[in-house]
């Protein structure tokens, strides 16, 4: 029996075999090809997997204390020791502070972009979800459509 350029058996006989097997009757649906995003495993360390934990790690440690506590494990001489690496210290103070003032500048901004950069992820990744989602309803909205207008006679 043809209906407008459309064999209705034919469709009959897919719809009953989509029914029978009902994995197939999406499975055009689900074939679409989409790209895959980078594997970006290798960047974690293997202690922390998320995002998160590596910026509480990174704002914890970005500051540097030119000032650590100055100790020595050897008797007898070690007050010696701990006299001459302060008077060292104090001597080199003018050359390191400037130094480790700029990296600790580096670290600070190299932090904040980091957390710039978490947030404008979550962002973008709530926004991809939005439309994944208004896609696939989409899809399956003109499926539905295709469905009624296969169930009517009507043909596409």
């Amino acid at each position: 029996m043809q209906a407008k350029g459309v064999d209705v058996d034919q469709v009959m006989e897919e719809v009953n075999r989509a029914v029978a097997a009902p994995d197939t009757l999406l499975a055009d649906f689900w074939k679409e090809q989409k790209t895959q995003s980078p594997n970006l495993s290798f960047l974690y360390p293997p202690y922390s997997k998320t995002l998160v934990v590596n910026l509480d790690m990174v704002s914890r440690n970005w500051e540097i204390d030119p000032e650590f506590e100055l100790g020595s494990r050897r008797r007898g001489v070690g007050k010696l020791v701990i006299t001459f690496k302060r008077a060292t210290r104090s001597a080199l103070r003018w050359y390191v502070n400037p130094i480790v003032h700029q990296v600790r500048k580096f670290n600070m901004l190299v932090t904040r972009t980091l957390h710039d950069l978490a947030n404008n992820l979550e962002e973008v990744s709530g926004r991809v979800t939005e439309l994944e989602k208004a896609s696939l309803e989409q899809r399956l909205a003109d499926l539905e459509n295709r469905l009624k207008s296969l169930e009517k006679g009507d043909g596409e």
